[in-house]
């Protein structure tokens, strides 16, 4: 009994527990959705402070997807940029929703960049060929959507309308005036109601899940302010789905669900209705989704893309906070009621609304969010228009100050009215809303179509026809045209373009073609008629056979040809054949080429032949024809020749006519022929084989020609005729030297031509003679001057005159001058010429080639050589190359150019020295062919010494006698001498100097005592005269003797001084015979 208690009480126990442990998880899971409820009120709260504080970015964005549409302005719309993904995402493969969101992101930024400065960097984004582009718009009017044709695939275009340029006017506005929804999409009545209803049903942005192709679902679907409502009227974790779904504009398109199409990870399928099998996909608690399309818990990116209209996250948040919730934590409520006391403004919407007359009265209702009832406070409205139809002044408004305001006598256009809600605590709010007032319809009626014409008949070769249905008619308009083949021959299936004008070009096949026109008009009405065309075939007619006339033949001639080319057919022969008739197969023939139009007929026989020619046409008509052909036996009548009757002729006409048009044969004549029997000189027959003959060149005397005929057969006969030419008067001859000649050498010589010289019997004497102001260089070939044809050689530059002679038999002459006229050879100056090595009779070919190589290989690739001639030295015999030197373009354009003489004669001197040990010798002396050495402008150039001749006064400079320089006379004479004696002088002077600074340099000598010396007997006589000393302080002059020497003849010397008082004397009595004396040199200072 104990143990049964202690189990029962332990049962007890763990059912206690478990009770306990399964109230705590439920709370548990209550308290984490509380918690992460708030995290997502406290995360929407901080993105409204700073989307509060920072002003909306993409505000105005319009959010929709313009499908297959360009700018109307197309490139002049803007500036094009296209979008570079960031590096957060450069290395992240985006899908087309992603790549579009991250563009989006990135032209708001632009925008939000400049704000405040009239215009932004940013206004259109655009994707175009898998690129994004962000378009800086000129106009707004021009960056509106225009339609641009169904594409698929990569070519694909798409518009997303961003900001606005200026703050007046919105997206919406600009569409409406510029009437753009026209162009986008047809009018769809199920759009009445829409929010935007004026766009005719625009795509709006839509996009497919990675893992499914369910299309996502559409936000606009409902009305805002309904959202809004039933956001707040869902219980506490539906609220919370929506709350995240109206927070963030990457949830602006969510994914469709039901029960076998389930949510992603991280998602779950919200009803949209309460027992509802389908709604949305929504992320879990903590979660939100990036632009990858995700669920991640990380904060929503892309709150800044909310619209005007919409409510701030702040406001949703308050709104959510007015449920009923479960208590959250301090920390939490101080954060929501900071963000509740921040936001002071009231979210208006109101729905716009579309009527169509006669209908003309319409209610706008004004949602305010809060409520009044959620924010305490009292609520006034003030509704005022805005814009309204150009016109008189119509309408009426009802309840201006009150939720709802009712609007009657409405007329066609497009009313704007804003409506002002204010508090009794300051909060205020506005929005603004469009009526459009539609057209009264019509009542449609189909088109009418007419085919012109309605049945026609062409007749071939004609291929052409045209259906013309522009003749059709409609109440409205006609929008499309499309023709349709009915029937028509077998294999006939065009491709009929739709146009009003059908032109047809390929009615190649007779038969009847039904063509079928359809048209549509503006409200989709078609209505159709046909046109019938009947190609008729062309008329072929039979081909009409022609085998020729009838033959006769006359035997031995058996052979014949048949000529069936006369037969004709309105297409093409396409086939002939020749036979025998019936009638005649057992005659012998041979025939060739009878699928020809020449049939050759043979070895025929004595009788009559019936040929039949049988020609067909392309469509397989004949037509036949027959020849007869008559051989008959040989005939013995031979032809009678008559030459015609003898005739005379005077000179100075030379020439007679042969007329043989009298002979006559039983058949007919084949043949004719002249020819001369006798005669002074063998004349000229024109036309020999014809019954007319003219026999020209005659001169004095009497000609025999004689004329042969032949027939059929080949019977001939012969006949002669006499022609006599006389002369009654000679005629002087006329001489033609065959007029003047121009030439440019280097031709080396030319023929003067006097053979058209002219007598009435014959020119028999030619003479060339040179006149006396000709040029006295050339050279006549042989004895060319007494024939009709002279040859002069070896021309040089100047002008010839030759006089023609020429006499007749009778003496008579006749002259006549030919001047030629030689010009320059233009390449002379360019001319090298290069004496080798080797003579003129031992210089080979292959010799010759390999210097020439040589010299290609000095001169380098870009010139060429060009040879003019080869020629030998008359003194040595040693062969001369003349040449000249093409130089090319280096980069291979442009015409090549001779290269001057000179120019290569120094550089093949120079480039041989250099390399002569390699080439060898190449050349004995190499020189420009004509000398260019201009002497210094001082004389004249040897052209075989190539050393100047120098004018009077003038020499060649030191370096020519050094071998330094080429001849030259580049010194004066008289600067020379001039030079010389000035050198002369200054050498002088320069050796004088040196010597007196030599002799001053030198040391003095010793003076000696002076010694006294006299006869005997005459000491006392002479005592006087040296009874003084020279002194070395006196001088007859301003310089002082610093000594003196003199020599006696007997060997003596005395030394004598004088003065200025007593020389004069001494003088006088020192003339004796012991006392002569010789001045010799006195050094004085």
């Amino acid at each position: 009994m104990c143990n049964y208690r202690a189990v029962m009480f332990w049962l007890w126990l763990s059912l206690c527990l478990c009770l306990y442990m399964a109230s705590a998880v439920r709370a548990g899971d209550v308290m984490a959705g509380v918690t992460t409820q708030n995290v997502l009120l406290e995360a929407a709260a901080e993105n409204g402070k700073k989307a509060t504080s920072s002003g909306e970015i993409c505000g105005r964005m319009l959010r929709h997807v313009f499908e297959n549409a360009t700018p109307r302005d197309e490139l002049e719309a803007g500036i094009f940029e296209e979008y570079k993904p960031d590096a957060q995402h450069a290395n992240v493969l985006l899908d087309e929703e992603s790549y579009l969101w991250s563009c989006l992101d990135a032209c708001c930024e632009k925008s939000q960049n400049q704000t405040g400065t009239g215009n932004t960097a940013c206004n259109v984004v655009m994707l175009y060929k898998r690129k994004c582009f962000h378009i800086r718009c000129v106009s707004n009017e021009g960056c509106l959507p225009k339609e641009r044709g169904a594409r698929n695939g990569a070519d694909k275009a798409q518009m997303v309308l961003v900001n606005p340029i200026g703050e007046g006017k919105s997206w919406t506005q600009l569409l409406k005036q510029a009437k753009a929804n026209a162009e986008i999409l047809p009018y769809d009545e199920l759009a009445a109601q829409s929010a935007l209803n004026f766009w005719k049903q625009p795509r709006r942005m839509q996009y497919l899940a990675r893992q499914q192709d369910s299309q996502a679902y559409d936000e606009d679907d409902f009305p805002i302010a309904e959202k809004r409502m039933k956001q707040l009227l869902l219980p506490p974790e539906e609220n919370e789905d929506e709350l995240s779904y109206y927070g963030s504009s990457d949830a602006a398109n969510l994914l469709a669900c039901d029960i076998e199409n389930p949510c992603p990870l991280e998602e779950k399928c919200v009803p949209l209705q309460a027992n509802a099998l389908t709604g949305i996909c929504s992320c879990l608690h903590g979660y939100v989704r990036n632009k990858l399309r995700k669920c991640v818990l990380q904060p929503m990116p892309y709150t800044a893309y909310l619209g005007s209209n919409e409510a701030t996250p702040q406001e949703r948040s308050e709104g959510a906070s007015s449920e009923n919730v479960p208590q959250i934590s301090p920390a939490q409520e101080n954060s929501k009621s900071t963000a509740t006391a921040s936001s002071k403004d009231i979210v208006v919407s109101v729905m716009s609304k579309e009527v169509r007359l006669p209908e003309q009265e319409v209610t706008l209702a004004a949602f305010t969010v809060p409520d009044e009832q959620t924010s305490g406070t009292k609520y006034k409205y003030l509704w005022t228009l805005i814009t309204q139809p150009k016109g008189p002044m119509n309408g009426t408004i009802s309840d201006q100050s009150k939720p709802k305001v009712k609007l009657s006598n409405l007329s066609e256009g497009l009313y704007t009215f804003k409506v002002t809600v204010t508090g009794d605590n300051g909060t205020f709010g506005e929005t603004d809303a469009n009526v459009t007032v539609l057209p009264e319809k019509r009542i449609n009626q189909a088109p009418q179509v007419v085919i012109s014409p309605k049945e026609q008949i062409i007749r071939q070769p004609t291929t052409n026809a045209v259906l013309d249905g522009s003749p059709s008619t409609d109440d409205d308009k006609i929008i499309n045209w499309h023709w349709e083949v009915i029937s028509g021959p077998i294999g006939y299936q065009p491709q009929l373009p739709d146009v009003n004008t059908l032109q047809l070009t390929d009615l190649t096949s007779p038969g009847n073609y039904t063509f079928k026109l359809t048209v549509t008009d503006s409200n989709n009405i078609t209505n159709s008629t046909t046109a019938m065309i009947a190609v008729l075939k062309e008329t072929d007619y039979a081909p009409v056979a022609n085998a020729g006339d009838p033959v006769i033949l006359y035997l031995p001639n058996n052979n014949v040809t048949l000529n069936g080319t006369a037969s004709s057919d309105d297409h093409e022969i396409v086939a002939w054949e020749w036979t025998k008739d019936a009638s005649d197969e057992a005659k012998a023939v041979d025939m060739q080429n009878t699928r020809t139009p020449y049939v050759q007929l043979s070895n025929l026989e004595e009788g009559m032949y019936t040929f039949v020619l049988k020609v067909t046409d392309g469509s397989g008509q004949s037509s036949t024809a027959k020849v007869h052909v008559f051989v008959k036996p040989p005939t013995n009548s031979p032809p009678a020749a008559s030459a015609g009757a003898n005739s005379t002729t005077n000179l100075p006409i030379n020439w007679a006519l042969l007329n043989g048009s009298e002979s006559k044969d039983d058949i007919g004549i084949k043949s004719y022929q002249w020819k001369q029997l006798s005669g002074p000189n063998n004349a000229v027959i024109l036309k020999s084989n014809s019954s007319l003959a003219n026999a020209t060149s005659l001169t004095l005397g009497l000609y025999q020609f004689e004329l042969t005929v032949s027939d059929e057969n080949n019977n001939s006969a012969s006949d002669t005729t006499w022609v006599k030419v006389v002369q009654e008067r000679n005629a002087a001859p006329v001489a033609n030297a065959g007029g003047d000649h121009s030439i440019t050498l280097p031709a080396s010589a030319i023929y003067l031509n006097g053979s058209q010289s002219w007598d009435d019997l014959a020119v028999v004497k030619y003479v060339w003679t040179r006149e006396d102001n000709s040029l006295a260089a050339g050279v006549i070939v042989g004895d060319t001057d007494k024939q009709p044809v002279m040859i002069l050689t070896n021309l040089a530059h100047g002008r010839y005159v030759f006089k023609l002679t020429v006499s007749d038999e009778q003496g008579l002459t006749s002259s006549d001058t030919v001047s030629i006229n030689v010009h320059p050879d233009p390449m002379l100056m360019h001319l090298v010429q290069m004496t080798l090595p080797m003579g003129i009779t031992i210089l080979s070919q292959s010799e010759l080639d390999s210097i020439v190589q040589k010299l290609q290989l000095l001169l380098g690739d870009d010139n060429k050589i060009q040879i003019r001639e080869l020629k030998y030295d008359l003194h040595t015999e040693a062969a001369v190359l003349v040449f000249y030197v093409m130089a090319s373009d280096a980069k291979g354009g442009g015409q090549a150019k001779p290269v001057d003489g000179l120019y290569v004669e120094r550089l093949l001197r120079s480039k041989l020295q250099r390399d002569a040990s390699i080439l060898g010798a190449l050349f004995v002396d190499i020189r420009s062919t004509v000398c260019q050495n201009k002497c210094s402008n001082h004389g004249s150039c040897n052209p075989t010494t190539r050393a100047c001749i120098c004018e009077a006064f003038w020499m060649p400079s030191a370096d020519y006698f050094f071998g330094s320089n080429e001849a030259n006379c580049d010194w004066s004479i008289l600067y020379v001498f001039v030079g010389v004696i000035t050198g002369c002088l200054l050498l002088s002077g320069i050796f004088w100097g040196i010597a007196c600074a030599c002799r001053q340099s030198k040391k003095p000598r010793m003076r000696q005592k002076v010694q006294k010396y006299a006869l005997i007997g005459t000491q006392d006589e002479e005592a006087a005269n040296y009874s003084r000393t020279t002194s070395l302080t006196e001088s007859e002059t301003d310089s002082d003797v610093l000594f003196e020497t003199r020599t006696k003849p007997n060997g003596l010397g005395k030394h004598k001084a004088h003065n200025s008082h007593g020389g004069g004397a001494a003088n006088q009595h020192s003339n004796n015979k012991y006392a002569v004396t010789k001045l010799g040199r006195k050094i004085k200072a």
